[in-house]
């Protein structure tokens, strides 16, 4: 976490100088794992967020004495200081959320190469990710249903940057067809020109449909392997789309 975020977030600005070094000791230790401070550390601390630099006589007996205090000496090195436990679970019961990631999905190409098909478009980036995060996690019915959204994002986004999308618009001209009849349309589209495995992609429609709507089935690893090459041919044919290559690298 940032430190002007956690200024922000815990409106520090507006603490008693005693309650600025507390939250600051706090925050070191959660970016930095150290869990004793010297007082020329504190005032560091304290400096580094252009607060005013203490009295560090008055701030270390504030810190260490009293009804409200924070610390204790340490008893490795005297000359340090170290948070009293029950003040520091309380630190961590009511802040540690903030270190939380609640953003960030790691993956690392398990099913679907991210140095050729990601940075083209966010929102397919992180679809990309998603399916791979859930592959490597054994989420099958998972990888699934989003292997199913990624082939028919691409499948209409082929067909608007060709401006054929009229042919797939349901009957109320706002919205799409169901990916079944996409699919039809798209094997024998004489525009859209997707001659390799094109015989697969209803495949890669039923498997998302059974994870998604049939009550019983559950994937597993060998139903994502047993489709996997010919998905990525699939997708790098729609990302191969003529209109799709001036604003995308090249693959």
């Amino acid at each position: 976490m940032k430190i002007i975020d956690f200024i922000d977030r815990t409106e520090l600005s507006n603490k008693s100088e005693t309650e600025k070094a507390k939250l600051l000791c706090f925050y070191h230790y959660k970016e930095n794992g150290e869990q004793q401070f010297s007082m020329t550390q504190i005032s560091d601390l304290m400096l580094q967020c252009g607060f005013n630099a203490p009295n560090t006589s008055r701030l270390k007996n504030n810190l260490t004495k009293g009804t409200n205090k924070s610390f204790l000496k340490s008893k490795t090195n005297p000359t340090m200081l170290e948070f009293i436990p029950a003040v520091f679970q309380s630190l961590e019961k009511d802040l540690g959320g903030l270190w939380i990631d609640i953003s960030t999905i790691e993956s690392d190409s398990e099913l679907i190469d991210e140095s050729k098909f990601c940075k083209k478009r966010n929102y397919l980036d992180r679809l990309i990710i998603q399916i791979n995060h859930s592959y490597a996690n054994n989420c099958y019915d998972a990888t699934a249903v989003l292997m199913r959204r990624l082939f028919e994002v691409l499948l209409v986004l082929s067909y608007q940057n060709l401006g054929i999308d009229n042919e797939i618009k349901d009957s109320s001209g706002d919205g799409y067809l169901m990916l079944e009849r996409i699919v039809n349309n798209a094997k024998n589209n004489q525009t859209l020109k997707l001659s390799r495995i094109k015989k697969e992609f209803d495949t890669f429609r039923m498997i998302g449909n059974f994870s998604a709507h049939n009550i019983t089935y559950t994937a597993g690893k060998k139903d994502i392997d047993d489709i996997k090459l010919n998905y990525r041919v699939g997708i790098n044919s729609l990302f191969r789309c003529k209109p799709f290559c001036p604003l995308w690298c090249k693959i």
